[in-house]
């Protein structure tokens, strides 16, 4: 029973790596069709206006945005912003 738990706990965790990357591949060729802005585009623009320093991001294809995170102090904050357009669309604090 413990060799199938972890198993189960094994192929679980390798599938959010999967994910991750099939969403940041569909994020790269979306930008490089012209269909949403490029990250770094994205981050020059909402950066400034955002305490904290960038840590990360995911990239929502169903919702053609990107969830930022930004580091202030000892939490996390999350800034979602439309792909397209650069705007933000919502914020976490």
């Amino acid at each position: 029973m413990f060799r199938v738990c972890v198993l189960a706990v094994a192929l679980a965790a390798a599938a959010v790596p999967a994910v991750a990357q099939r969403e940041q591949d569909n994020a790269y060729r979306l930008a490089k069709e012209g269909q949403i802005m490029q990250l770094g585009d994205i981050l020059a623009l909402v950066s400034p206006h955002v305490p904290g320093k960038f840590i990360g991001s995911e990239f929502d294809a169903d919702h053609v945005m990107y969830r930022l995170r930004y580091m202030q102090g000892n939490s996390v904050k999350n800034v979602d912003v439309d792909a397209r357009t650069g705007r933000i669309l919502g914020r976490s604090f």
